[in-house]
């Protein structure tokens, strides 16, 4: 067989149904392959704000894993991707996994058992406290909670659809005192509500006990006392059993950013994937010759602009 005729019916198979078809039938194979990536394996997901700088600038692009056996192996210092009760996306670090102890200050200054870390440019509790983060089949006993650990506990409750409500009472050591004696105190420029106090961050709380110690005459300690009712029958409940991990995510930058000091335990079927570092390796340096090119090419620009001007003048 002569070259011309090999090349006639190469020619006549590359033209062929049937090569036709096996080409879609590839390049749909592909397409499906790169959807089912993108939708179940590996998603790129944008950091909306500053909440991680500066070890990720604002719409910067993070490759989660969302694969189970990347969201089962999450340690302390991973970027996970999470849904807020609110049903917001969000990224944001690991500072505490499931049987954790985290000291909160005063300062700003955490201590945990992984590593000890500072928040840039924010005070975050108006006083210091020690935080147990909850493993699955923790048996948490409310009357022994401290006040932030309530506030997450209650948290966690309506997120598993809990039907509970709280009803608070005003103590001075052992001494029950009326609890219309909140309705004097401030915050703010306003009066509190008594219809508020039940469900009244801890913070603020503590803000009102400290103002009813400061006018009552003594050195007895004012404290707000909760208690919990199931809804259904009002029945007091005095523990509750973890249905799942926790975790206890942070922003690296905490000025204006929702984490878990406001929101609270973030539960494992909330975490939808975890940074794959090199995928993000990848990302990195190609944003950096992103970056790098668009710098040269604004010099030579400047460049091109000088030399105009010289020349006009």
């Amino acid at each position: 067989m002569s070259a011309l005729d090999r090349k006639v019916k190469s020619l006549q198979r590359r033209h062929s149904r049937a090569h036709v078809f096996f080409l879609v039938f590839i390049l749909g194979v592909v397409l499906a392959a790169m959807i089912a990536v993108r939708y179940y394996i590996m998603e790129p997901v944008r950091v909306l704000d500053n909440s991680l700088y500066p070890k990720f600038k604002k719409n910067s692009i993070l490759w989660m894993c969302k694969l189970p056996s990347c969201t089962e192996k999450i340690a302390d210092g991973d970027f996970v991707w999470g849904i807020m009760r609110n049903q917001d996306n969000m990224v944001r670090r690991v500072l505490g996994i499931p049987g954790d102890s985290i000291t909160i200050t005063n300062n700003g200054k955490v201590y945990t058992p992984h590593r000890n870390f500072k928040w840039r440019g924010e005070d975050a509790f108006i006083e210091t406290r020690s935080i147990y983060v909850p493993r699955k089949g923790d048996t948490l006993r409310f009357d022994q909670l401290n006040d932030v650990e309530q506030d997450y506990l209650i948290s966690l409750m309506h997120e598993q659809n809990e039907k509970i409500y709280v009803k608070s009472s005003l103590w001075q050591g052992n001494r029950e005192m009326p609890i219309e004696r909140i309705g004097s105190t401030k915050l703010g420029n306003r009066l509190v509500s008594l219809q508020e106090i039940d469900y009244m961050p801890w913070q603020d709380r503590f803000l009102v006990e400290l103002q009813i110690f400061l006018a009552e005459p003594g050195n007895t300690p004012i404290h707000i006392k909760r208690e919990l009712f199931s809804a259904t029958d009002s029945s007091k409940i005095s523990y509750y059993v973890v249905p799942e991990d926790c975790y206890y995510l942070i922003c690296e930058k905490a000025s204006h950013c929702a984490d878990s000091r406001e929101i609270g335990f973030f539960t494992k079927n909330r975490l939808i994937g975890r940074a794959n570092k090199v995928a993000n390796k990848i990302q990195s340096q190609i944003d950096n010759r992103i970056l790098n090119f668009q710098k040269s090419i604004q010099q030579q620009i400047k460049k091109s602009k000088k030399k105009t001007n010289k020349k006009k003048q």
